[in-house]
């Protein structure tokens, strides 16, 4: 057993830790997350949408109308948001300046989307641009500009093509530092838009089939929902590795919104993806792991020390924060308890994705992305159906037939440990 885990450690946990602390792989997870914090406004505002429709003297007014038109718009800049927060994190880990390079980008972002400028009869200046181009269906390109403005103005630095600004008050001297490698930024993408007519919206839009055939798959699915808790449990954390089918899956959700909009019925016979980020967002059940689930189970434990630590747990857990258990009981590093907590992901992930594929319950269809809001409360936000909420306290009641068993086997093993660490300490 010890053989075949250090292989599995050399084989697979050490390029996974590599790999996640590539710095343009850091830099996008790290962009993605600065970016929630919109996110999670937007979503608040998609709650009180909800609440506002179900008041009579609301759900018909003007005033939901513009309310509305203010959350699409929160959640219609998102690809801005991205675009800057990557950059800047890519700024920071090349140690160069974040506003700088983050601005930049911004520039790069616009120069991408191919709009449209024209003088009206009165002389203003007029732009357009698909509205999409704003939101997360950018997220590719937000990825291709953070990162170019990021690489290209520490690559001037390092090989010192800067201008000199000795003299220059302290303030100053990232405006002239920046100047040579922002020129370059600018009209490269210039040059790719407009002059070699490269379109990157319509490319990346052409990928997403493609790509959520493999990611979107039964199979891919599965895959990505099972690494989070298998990543974990080797002290690597998810969030740089998830970064890479992020966007996919965030344009998939864009996707499922347009089409929501529209007036079609969240199905995959309309055109919805069953799986994209709103799915993701389903199963975070107690967190990664499914591991509410064991949380009520340590809750009627007969071991004083697992009931005790359930009960201090036990309302973080129901918010999506489940490291009290993770390091409390402890799964990390936990042989009887790794089964379990890879298993329970890979059981809700497959059931979950059945009845979405069946139309049995409604394909995650809203941008209402709240990590830390009851799991059955996130289901019916994500897709405005009731038996969204069933399926989630069903997959909850499985979990928890899934850990039972192994539970009992860690408190027996901890019971035995206790008791030989006892008699030592006695002879």
């Amino acid at each position: 057993m010890a053989q075949e885990k250090k292989w599995f450690e050399r084989a697979f946990v050490q390029p996974m830790s590599r790999f996640a602390n590539f710095r343009i792989i850091k830099s996008i997870s790290a962009g993605f997350q600065s970016g929630v914090s919109i996110l999670m406004v937007g979503a608040m505002l998609s709650v009180l949408s909800i609440v506002l429709g179900w008041l009579p003297a609301v759900s018909a007014s003007a005033f939901l109308t513009k309310f509305n038109a203010v959350k699409d718009l929160v959640f219609g800049v998102n690809g801005l948001v991205f675009t800057y927060g990557i950059a800047a994190a890519n700024a920071k880990l090349n140690k160069t300046d974040q506003q700088a390079v983050g601005f930049l980008a911004i520039a790069v972002f616009f120069i991408f989307m191919k709009p449209s400028i024209t003088v009206d009869e009165n002389y203003t200046s007029v732009f357009t641009t698909p509205f999409a181009r704003f939101g997360m269906q950018a997220v590719f390109v937000s990825m291709v500009a953070g990162i170019w403005a990021g690489e290209v103005s520490a690559f001037f630095k390092r090989h010192g093509w800067i201008m000199n600004s000795e003299g220059v008050p302290d303030i100053a001297k990232v405006w002239f530092e920046n100047l040579i490698a922002g020129t370059f930024i600018v009209l490269s993408a210039w040059v790719v838009a407009d002059v070699l007519n490269i379109n990157l919206h319509t490319i990346f839009n052409n990928l997403l089939t493609p790509l959520m055939g493999i990611l979107g798959s039964f199979g891919g699915w599965i895959l990505v929902v099972s690494l989070p808790p298998l990543l974990f449990y080797f002290g690597i954390h998810p969030a740089s590795i998830m970064s890479l089918v992020g966007p996919v899956y965030y344009a998939a959700l864009a996707n499922n919104v347009q089409l929501l909009a529209a007036g079609l019925t969240p199905t995959v016979a309309n055109g919805f993806f069953v799986v994209n980020m709103g799915t993701l967002f389903l199963m975070n059940i107690g967190g990664a792991g499914a591991t509410l689930g064991l949380n009520i189970l340590m809750l009627f434990s007969k071991n004083g020390t697992t009931k005790k630590l359930g009960q201090l747990a036990i309302l973080p857990s129901i918010l999506n924060i489940n490291e009290p258990i993770i390091f409390g009981l402890p799964i990390l590093y936990n042989p009887v308890l790794f089964v379990p907590f890879v298993l329970g992901n890979f059981v809700n992930a497959a059931i979950a994705y059945v009845a979405l594929d069946m139309g049995s319950v409604a394909i995650p269809s809203t941008y209402s992305l709240l990590t830390y809001l009851p799991a059955p409360l996130t289901a019916y936000l994500l897709t405005q159906d009731i038996k969204a909420v069933i399926l989630i306290f069903g997959l909850i009641a499985i979990d928890m037939l899934i850990w039972a068993p192994f539970l009992r086997i860690h408190e027996k093993t901890f019971a035995i440990r206790k008791s030989t660490d006892g008699r030592k300490v006695t002879t």
